[in-house]
């Protein structure tokens, strides 16, 4: 195999970008740094891209984001003479103008050169680089067009739109030579299209969904799997998909396979494999749907499934953290009864203000603390309002009306 940039560097690219084993890209990081420290541009180029989050590689790496080491590394990169830093850079904005001024480059179009260089030789990497300045139309800036001077609107947008469309061999080349993520975008125009520059296709985007998941690509492999299952086209073979894509790493795949134990249509409802499947998908990033499925079962019990309070304010907080909404009101509910949790009257009202009364879970809650004027002034006819249109028998609405009675005057009090 040649090398496209150096040992080191492609080894990273390999590990990294056309592979899934997480001990193996940390590895490469290290590796990456060691190159960096001693001035390796496309190292810290790399290094960068590895620093600025999840959008730049396979999120479940999760390596750790910082961004003033991306700035750093990639001013840095771009000065030692980096041209995939150089586009990295324009296309994420960070290409100021003194950078291009100091850079050892005549122009970007010298830095576009080489990279391109590499991707007509086949490097899977600046292939994606190479789509990535026609589907964002960095081209315009790198060819230095001046659209104003073009005869008419029209003509122009035409022109922007064939730019547009020539990022889609540069991706499919990509995308099939290893580089998993080059699919995003081209799913994307597929899906999408732009606005008066290219129409949508989706049939399109469906067949290179499939192609990913043929390929091996566990983000693929989950994102089909999870398409078979929304359209209803083959919903078992698609969470087995999604299974698969989990089992290698693609952990929201464990979502669609709790969920399918739940619907009961691709296999017999069983809560218990539900929540296997869905603990097996926590403690990862994205794992909200996850915490979703499980906490409830926690929380409520089920066949097979023994009631956990803790676990389920536990899931139910980490839900809520990663922006939940769905969430807020049975946390709520465990923080006035102090289920797994100590009672906190007033947390659990700043959560039912956000969410409102539509909830059985919010409206049996707002029960209790009227009715013992919790945080809220005392309102027992109100609190017996709240019980009367909860109807879940998990909660314990029923049960506290029991305690309740009205007068002959129509004032609800407490039995003695």
């Amino acid at each position: 195999m040649p090398y496209w940039f150096n040992e080191v560097v492609d080894s990273a690219i390999e590990a990294i970008y056309y592979n899934h084993d997480v001990e193996k890209a940390h590895s490469a990081m290290q590796a990456l740094q060691k190159a960096a420290d001693k001035g390796d541009a496309d190292a810290m180029y790399l290094l960068a891209r590895c620093y600025a989050g999840r959008d730049f590689c396979w999120k479940y790496f999760e390596f750790p984001e910082d961004d003033s080491l991306v700035d750093l590394y990639m001013e840095k990169s771009i000065l030692h003479g980096s041209a995939a830093s150089v586009l990295g850079a324009m296309r994420v904005g960070a290409l100021t103008d003194e950078l291009e001024e100091n850079m050892p480059f005549s122009d970007i179009k010298e830095a576009w050169n080489q990279i391109y260089e590499k991707a007509q030789a086949g490097c899977a990497f600046c292939q994606n680089m190479i789509a990535n300045t026609y589907y964002w139309l960095d081209i315009v800036r790198i060819d230095k067009v001046d659209v104003q001077n073009f005869p008419n609107r029209q003509s122009a947008l035409e022109f922007l739109g064939d730019m547009m469309k020539q990022s889609i061999p540069w991706y499919e080349k990509a995308f099939r030579g290893g580089m998993s993520l080059a699919g995003r975008n081209l799913v994307k125009l597929y899906e999408c299209g732009e606005e008066e520059l290219v129409p949508p296709e989706p049939h399109k985007a469906l067949a290179v969904e499939k192609l990913g998941a043929e390929l091996g690509y566990p983000e693929w492999k989950e994102k089909y799997g999870t398409r078979l299952i929304e359209t209803g086209q083959d919903e078992r073979r698609g969470v087995e998909l999604c299974r698969t894509a989990a089992e290698e790493g693609q952990k929201i795949g464990w979502y669609e396979v709790a969920m399918a134990y739940r619907r009961g249509k691709a296999y017999p409802v069983d809560y218990r494999k539900s929540l296997q499947a869905a603990e097996n998908g926590i403690g990862c990033v994205d794992d909200i749907n996850c915490c979703e499925i499980a906490a409830p079962l926690y929380l409520e019990g089920a066949e097979g499934v023994p009631v956990n309070y803790s676990r389920a304010v536990f899931l139910l907080e980490r839900a809520e953290n990663q922006g939940s909404t769905w969430c807020k009101d049975k946390l709520a509910f465990c923080y006035v009864q102090g289920l797994g949790c100590v009672k906190d009257h007033k947390k659990a009202m700043q959560l039912l203000n956000q969410v409102g009364t539509n909830s059985q879970y919010a409206r049996c809650t707002l029960g209790f603390l009227y009715a013992e004027g919790l945080v809220v002034p005392q309102n027992i006819g109100k609190a017996v309002q709240y019980w009367r249109a909860d109807k879940n028998s998990f909660l314990p609405s029923q049960k506290a009306l029991e305690q309740y009675k009205r007068t002959w005057y129509g004032k609800w009090v407490k039995k003695p």
